[in-house]
């Protein structure tokens, strides 16, 4: 056997071996009263456990050059397992009877004894302790050697060694520029069009090369993001589900959630993909193809329907891939030059925190770096290992060990393992490695979270207690290691940070996990061992294999269903629940059911159940008789209303995972909630006078953690009990009274009270208080006593006159809303104050007169108030619907410096100077914009006393400009001659029959007029200019709903013009001279929608680079369309993507030979249907 088949089979049995013991001391504590036979059998098990502990540590090592130590080790492993069942079985029935007694208030001495016999738990334990006693004797056959072992072990362990973290980001990535640039250009350039085809550039490599690293650099970068409407990335793996790739598209840009879509057939869900995609320029990245699985065909077709400059990465190790699939030049990925791969092992080996460099180390890392063979994954995973370790010594017996030789001798019809890895996985604690190979039950680029595989790990009982340290802050600190080490990459995608394995660590994962770990995919056999503890269903029939599993592996603790596939384990479920009794872990998501049977509640061992993803409808109360439980997940349950009235049994839980909507949806929870004191998450409290319901429930739950939205507050009386001070974790706190209450002094009385009565931890960061009514806020927020509060909500404190938050020092963003009666703010200095908004506070006066450090404000319908504070650093302003407003006060005075004399030194300078976006809308007092401002981005909108605009000095930075609802064109007028506007938006403009002369925009993209109702003209007044001819740049022109345009366009358009929008203009009888359309030869695509009065396109036709013409609600240009001997017909026939209603009409003008572009018509609002699809 070569060293790297050595390492892949050797066993990780010591974090096994102290959970047994910390079982059997906890019997031994004198918690219990154990019969003298039994209480023998356990002192010598316990005997037994530490010998073999003592010897455990020497023997994990020698048995990679040792397979007698080997196989000792699988048999110990074995025993092990079923010794911690039958412990665990035990424990957990003991505080079932426990429970009962005291729901019966019976207080009988426990015996042990009697559950003993019951469970019959004393012959299991013989048996373990006999087979145990057999293993321990076998150990005299090898040398091994002893260390003591401390009872306390488990507990006290050490923290692993020094911090070596050095997590390989983006921006860490080297030697790839050249490459990402050459990609990105690929992807921009306009000559990569294919015309009616999808653009395809493949990357192709070797496993480890950097596939998906260079992908995610092309797509995380500036200009691709810019550049392209949509960007979706999708893992498609060894397995191609093509369902599963069109729901992963769809959800990458709408708010659907994966449940809202999982019912749809693939055509439902192609059609709704086709309206997301249908003319808009996308990026597509298809990562990890396998050319064996991956049916292109059908992808192929509903791609071809996106804008022009679509654009479709596919990532894969084989160039079968470039030939089936690519379009455009495949770039091929080669291995990292020698000396981009020794920088990159430096940087992460030798790296602050990192090994010592001496000039030894530098040797034997050359000679590493090169046995890595130009892989960038390899030479991570060495550098990660060896930055951990100091001394030549050390390096060198990495870089002479046996297992780089054995490559040369593996099978090559097995998975491909690195020696790199294998010499990584060796050196990994014993712990971390068990963590690590329970990841192979998880499909190949699986992208995970963070938290979500610790509250795994620790359901699995993987991670070793430690002190006083949480489990999760251990978990934590695991997960840090595995990743600064490399066997997990960090994933950013639209600045949301998730985790995936690569796949050759994957194979590696698989290869170490030997027969307890196995996934069950469609059409392969279950053929896994009776030994297998952990299964993943990568299946949609579920039924067969759960038999197989019922059958074979009746010991099972952990299945999985981490596929988006819908399962259907028809009526299977119960056998499960029957069956598998030592289960701990189990995930039905996305599984096909209304309800779960009531043996669930069998399970009594299980630590984690998943049901996201189901449309369930209730959950059955023996849920509640589950113990163990610890995480209770049930997101995208959409049918699901309430929870089991018994929650309050599950003592245990720590997580319980609910959507925003099931919270929102939430009338009232089951009573004696607060018995679940280690609770971290509860997102809404419902305050209620019922029995088990009231605020003191929340008195003993002190590890919430992140949000608490406690609402019906009246209801709260003795509200201090619910100890807030004490909830240290809290980061948000919202107080909510009911909405329908009415005013009365009572009421305002009882709320002040309350309000007290809740005052939160000091460290508390956001506080939201709505539908609050007393007179004044606790003295907890005007004293400041919250010192570390960085945001303050206050909405529809309809009582409140007076403000004071002086003493709050650090508030960052501060929001008023629906306070009725609230009048006077009192001024103190707010200097960390960033953001802040002002809604419906019709009686507010003044506020403090200077924010000196704002940078965001949005005041809207506050009535009384005349002039806006002192903003000096303001960039975002929106002041929307104040009907008094009539001063920006403009200037400001601030405290610049000391002069020699140590006096202040007062600066005076323009108050906007920092401005980037204003938006003024119905503000009818205010006489003008403020004079020294240079916004980017300004709408103006029915305020009938601005005339000026920022002049050309002050409008070089101008690219966004909307002026709308103006009693006459004089703010069109105004319009400074800028380069830098992009966007230019005109709408409900009255008495503007035609435009002014048209100032120099020579940057402008889009232009969209709408809504100007006088408008007869978009010439120039004087015509003596030809319209546009300062716009160099315009692409899109947009022009809607001007009644009175009779013409358009009267002359020329611009030459750079791409999309043309001609749409309710309900006069609109020509579309211009007869060559209107001939010139512009970037023209891509027109829609002429709802103009009843037009009867025919321009004479000429259009450019021959139209590729998307679209006609709907105009019913004499689609007659004359349709009509295959008219004029019309022939100018559309060129036209590769033509949209023409209604669709039938068209089919029968001529059925057995349409007019060519007819085939090419798409009908959005019917779904996916062309003339060919009906033939």
């Amino acid at each position: 056997m070569t060293g790297m088949e050595a390492a892949i089979l050797s066993a990780v049995v010591s974090p096994i071996a102290r959970k047994v013991f910390d079982l059997v001391s906890s019997l031994l504590a004198g918690k219990f009263h154990l019969h003298q036979g039994v209480e023998e059998d356990i002192r010598d098990l316990s005997s037994q456990l530490t010998a073999i502990l003592a010897v455990l540590e020497h023997a994990e090592e020698l048995q990679l050059d040792s397979p007698p130590i080997r196989d000792w080790l699988g048999k110990l492993k074995e025993v092990l397992f079923d010794a911690e069942d039958i412990l665990e079985s035990f424990q957990t029935e003991a505080l079932l009877w426990q429970r009962q007694q005291q729901a019966r208030n019976v207080h009988l001495p426990f015996s042990a004894s009697q559950l003993f016999m019951k469970l019959n738990v004393a012959q299991e334990i013989k048996k373990v302790l006999l087979r145990l006693e057999k293993i321990g004797r076998e150990r005299q056959n090898f040398q091994l050697d002893a260390h003591a072992i401390d009872s306390g072990a488990s507990s006290t362990r050490p923290s692993m060694s020094r911090n070596t973290g050095f997590i390989v980001a983006e921006s860490d990535v080297v030697g790839r520029d050249d490459d990402k640039d050459r990609m990105i250009n690929l992807l921009l350039s306009e000559e990569s069009d294919r015309q009616g085809d999808v653009s395809v550039a493949p990357i192709i490599g070797m496993g480890g090369v950097g596939k998906t690293t260079l992908a995610q650099l092309v797509y995380n970068d500036e200009r691709v993001k810019s550049h392209f409407e949509f960007r979706m990335w999708v893992c498609v793996t060894d397995v191609f589900n093509y369902t599963k790739v069109l729901k992963d598209m769809i959800e990458y840009h709408t708010e659907i959630k994966y449940n809202d879509i999982s019912s749809l057939s693939n055509v439902q869900l192609e059609s709704r993909l086709l309206e997301l995609l249908k003319g808009k320029p996308y990026l597509l990245i298809l990562d990890d193809v396998w050319p064996e699985s991956f049916d292109w065909s059908d992808l192929q077709k509903l791609l071809k329907h996106g804008g022009k400059g679509s654009r479709v990465v596919v990532t894969s190790r084989s160039s079968h891939v470039a030939n089936l699939m690519g379009t455009l030049p495949p770039h091929f990925l080669e291995l990292l030059p020698e000396d981009q791969c020794q920088f990159l092992f430096e940087k992460i080996a030798f790296g602050p925190g990192g090994a010592k460099r001496t000039e030894e180390t530098e040797e034997i890392g050359k000679d590493i770096v090169r046995k890595c063979k130009g892989l960038p994954l390899a030479i991570k995973v060495m550098a990660s290992l060896l930055r951990g370790i100091d001394g030549a010594r050390k390096w060198r017996n990495i870089q002479k060990h046996e297992i780089w030789e054995a490559e040369k001798h593996s099978d090559a019809r097995k998975p491909q393992i690195l020696p790199a890895l294998s010499l990584s996985y060796n050196h990994l604690p014993a712990h971390l490695k068990r963590c690590f190979a329970y990841t192979c039950i998880y499909p190949k680029a699986y992208v995970f979270h963070k938290m979500d595989l610790i509250k795994v790990w620790k359901a699995a009982s993987f991670i070793l207690p430690r002190g006083q340290y949480s489990i999760e802050d251990i978990g934590e600190e695991y997960f840090d290691e595995l990743l600064r080490r490399s066997f997990f990459q960090l994933s950013k995608v639209d600045n949301q940070e998730t985790f995936r394995m690569h796949d050759l660590l994957h194979n590696l994962a698989q290869s170490v996990s030997g027969p307890y770990c196995y996934q069950i995919r469609d059409n392969d056999p279950c053929n896994f061992y009776e030994k297998a503890r952990h299964i993943s269903l990568l299946c949609s029939a579920a039924e067969q294999p759960i038999m197989g599993i019922m059958e074979k592996s009746r010991k099972l603790r952990t299945l999985l269903s981490p596929s988006d596939h819908q399962k259907n384990f028809g009526q299977a479920l119960d056998s499960i629940f029957q069956s598998l009794k030592y289960i701990r872990i189990l995930d039905l998501s996305s599984s096909i059911m209304l309800e779960l049977p009531e043996s669930v509640g069998e399970l009594k061992l299980l630590h984690y159940l998943d049901l996201s993803k189901t449309e369930i409808r209730r959950l059955p109360n023996s849920v509640c008789n589950l113990i163990n439980l610890e995480t209770l997940k049930l997101l995208s349950c959409l049918w699901l209303f309430e929870l089991p009235k018994d929650l309050g049994k599950l003592t245990n839980l720590q997580h319980l995972e609910l959507d925003d909507i099931f919270w929102y949806k939430l009338r009232t929870l089951p009573p004696g909630i607060g018995s679940i004191t280690g609770l971290q998450n509860l997102h809404a409290f419902p305050v209620s006078r019922e029995a088990g319901k009231g605020i003191n429930e929340l008195k003993g739950m002190l590890h919430l953690k992140g949000a608490l939205h406690i609402k019906e507050l009246e209801n709260a009386a003795n509200a201090g009990e619910a100890n807030l001070k004490d909830k240290e974790d809290l980061v948000k706190v919202v107080f909510e009274w009911s909405n329908n209450r009415n005013g009365s002094p009572e009421n305002a009385e009882l709320d002040e009270n309350i309000i007290e009565d809740l005052q939160p931890h000091p460290d508390i960061k956001e506080i939201q208080v709505i539908h609050y009514q007393g007179a004044r806020f606790p003295a907890w927020i005007r004293d400041g006593q919250v010192k570390n509060l960085t945001s303050l909500t206050l909405n529809h404190c309809i009582n409140c006159r007076v403000l004071s938050l002086g003493q709050l020092s650090r508030l960052q963003s501060l929001s008023l809303k629906g306070n009725l009666e609230l009048e006077e703010w009192i001024d103190a200095p707010y200097h960390f104050l960033h953001r802040l908004n002002i809604s419906n506070c019709p009686k507010l006066r003044d506020t403090p007169k200077i924010f000196l450090n704002l940078g965001a404000m949005k005041i809207k319908k506050c009535n009384s108030l005349k002039a806006l504070p002192l903003i000096p650093s303001v960039m975002f302003l929106k002041l929307m619907h104040n009907l008094v407003l009539e001063d920006f006060n403009e200037h400001t005075v601030i405290l610049g410096s000391v002069n020699n004399h140590g006096q202040p030194v007062h600066v005076r300078q323009p108050s906007f100077i920092k401005l980037l976006e204003l938006k003024v809308i119905d503000c009818p007092k205010l006489p003008c914009l403020p004079e020294v401002f240079a916004p980017q981005k300004l709408e103006v909108s029915g305020c009938p006393l601005l005339t000026k605009l920022p002049t050309p000095e002050f409008s070089q930075r101008l690219q966004h400009l909307a002026i709308d609802a103006c009693d006459d064109p004089t703010l069109v007028r105004a319009i400074p001659d800028t380069g830098s506007l992009y966007s230019l938006v005109i709408s409900n403009i009255s008495n503007l029959t035609s435009f002014p002369k048209w100032p120099h925009l020579s940057g402008l993209k889009t232009l969209y007029i709408s809504r100007c109702n006088d408008l007869t003209s978009l010439s120039d007044e004087t015509a003596a200019s030809v319209p546009f001819e300062g716009m160099t740049s315009l692409e899109l022109l947009s022009v809607r709903g001007c009644p009175n345009l009779v013409r358009f366009p009267d002359k020329e358009l611009p030459a750079t013009l791409k999309c043309l929008i001609i749409s309710s203009n309900s006069g609109l009888m020509s579309l211009g001279p007869e060559e209107a359309f001939q010139n512009l030869t970037s023209l891509t695509d027109v829609n002429i929608e709802n103009c009843p009065e037009l009867h025919s396109l321009p004479a000429e036709g259009f450019s021959a680079s139209l590729r998307h013409l679209l006609i709907e609600g105009c019913p004499e240009l689609i007659k004359e369309c349709q009509n295959v001997s008219g004029a019309d017909s022939p100018k559309i026939q060129g036209i590769p993507d033509l949209e023409i209603e209604p669709l039938q009409v068209l089919a029968s003008q001529n059925p057995h030979n349409p007019p060519a572009a007819w085939y090419h018509c798409l009908i959005c609002c019917k779904g996916t249907r062309t003339i060919e699809d009906q033939a």
